[in-house]
């Protein structure tokens, strides 16, 4: 599981940072492709070219509209995901945020989940104190 083992290396603070960098990187990707789209889509609506060029506008276009859609998917499942785990980071024991040991992936969740969008659940236990809860 690529989640649990970059959160071990990293640690849960610095891997949640980095999950709301990329997030928020596919969150101007998708900005700017919606840019190139509009003006894509503007263009075409003056457009005195040839034939050729009105489709190389119209492909450039739809391409933007797909990196659009890809972007924001990707923008929402990984601040989602993010979202999910900062959640339920905190220690019951101490009310330490973020300071936990992955000891592995929770067993309940090592089927097909029923919620597909649903972070996978891991098992975790405090440092500081050495309570184990889930996280997810």
């Amino acid at each position: 599981m690529k989640v649990a083992e970059d959160i071990r290396r990293l640690g849960f603070r610095r891997w949640y940072e980095r999950q709301l960098i990329e997030s928020f990187a596919y969150l101007v990707t998708a900005f700017l492709a919606l840019i190139f789209l509009l003006a894509g889509y503007e263009s075409l609506a003056q457009l005195r070219g040839t034939p050729l060029l009105y489709l190389v506008i119209f492909f450039g276009a739809a391409a933007a509209g797909g990196l659009v859609l890809l972007a924001w998917r990707r923008f929402n499942m990984l601040l989602v995901r993010a979202e999910q785990y900062a959640n339920a980071a905190e220690c019951a024991g101490c009310k330490t945020w973020g300071r936990f040991e992955v000891v592995g992936p929770d067993t309940a969740s090592e089927g097909d989940s029923v919620e597909p969008r649903r972070a996978q659940a891991l098992r975790v236990r405090c440092r500081r104190c050495g309570h184990g809860w889930k996280l997810g």
